[in-house]
C-alpha cells in the first residue's frame, strides 16, 4: 500500500489544494453572507408594497372587520379581577342583607374549617379503628381484605360528612328564609 501522503493530486483548474473542513467553513459563511443578503432585500420589497398598500387602503379595507381597525378606541375588556372586585363593590340586595352578618360570616367560616377537619382526620380514624381493631382483631380477616373494607367504611364516613354539611347548609338557608318571612309579616 501506497502512502496516501505520497500520492499525486490532480488539481482541477490550477486551483490550491485545501482541506475538506475549511472548504465546508467557507461555504457555510458565503451562504450566512448570500442569505443575509437576501433578506435584506426581501424586508425592503415588503416595506415598499406595506406603504404602498397603506396609501391605497387608509380609509377602509373592505374584507376586513372595522372594529378591530384601532384597538386603542375599543374599551377595556374587564377581566376576572375587574369582575371579582365589581362583585365585592356591588351594593348588598335588601332580601339578601341577612346572609351578610357579621355573626352569619363567622359561624359560616367555623362551619367550613370544622367540616374540612373533619373530611381528613375522622375518614382516617374510621379505617384504622375498622382495620385493626374490627377486621383483623375481631373477624380475623387477611390483611387484604381488612384493607378492603376498611377504605370503603371510610368512603362512607367522606359522603355522610358531605351530606351532613349539606343538609346544615340548607337548614341555614331555610332559617333564613323563615326568619325574612316573619320579619315581613311584622311590617
Amino acid at each position: 500500500m501506497t502512502d496516501p501522503t505520497d500520492q499525486d493530486f490532480e488539481l482541477v483548474d490550477g486551483a490550491e489544494r485545501k482541506s475538506s473542513t475549511s472548504d465546508s467553513f467557507e461555504a457555510v459563511d458565503d451562504k450566512k453572507i448570500d442569505s443575509q443578503s437576501v433578506s435584506e432585500n426581501e424586508e425592503e420589497v415588503e416595506n415598499a408594497v406595506e406603504s404602498e398598500n397603506t396609501e391605497e387602503l387608509s380609509t377602509e379595507l373592505p374584507f376586513v372587520d372595522q372594529s378591530i381597525k384601532d384597538d386603542a378606541e375599543r374599551a377595556k375588556e374587564k377581566d376576572g379581577e375587574d369582575l371579582v372586585e365589581e362583585a365585592l363593590k356591588a351594593p348588598i340586595r335588601p332580601d339578601q342583607e341577612q346572609f351578610y352578618t357579621a355573626e352569619d360570616s363567622r359561624r359560616a367560616i367555623t362551619l367550613l374549617i370544622a367540616f374540612s377537619a373533619m373530611m381528613f382526620t375522622v375518614p382516617l380514624l374510621v379505617m384504622a379503628t375498622l382495620y385493626y381493631w374490627v377486621f383483623i382483631d375481631h373477624f380475623h380477616l387477611p390483611p387484604k381484605d381488612a384493607m378492603l373494607y376498611a377504605g370503603i367504611g371510610a368512603a362512607l364516613v367522606v359522603i355522610l360528612i358531605a351530606a351532613a354539611f349539606c343538609y346544615i347548609a340548607w337548614k341555614e338557608e331555610k332559617d333564613a328564609e323563615d326568619k325574612l318571612k316573619a320579619e315581613k309579616k311584622k311590617e
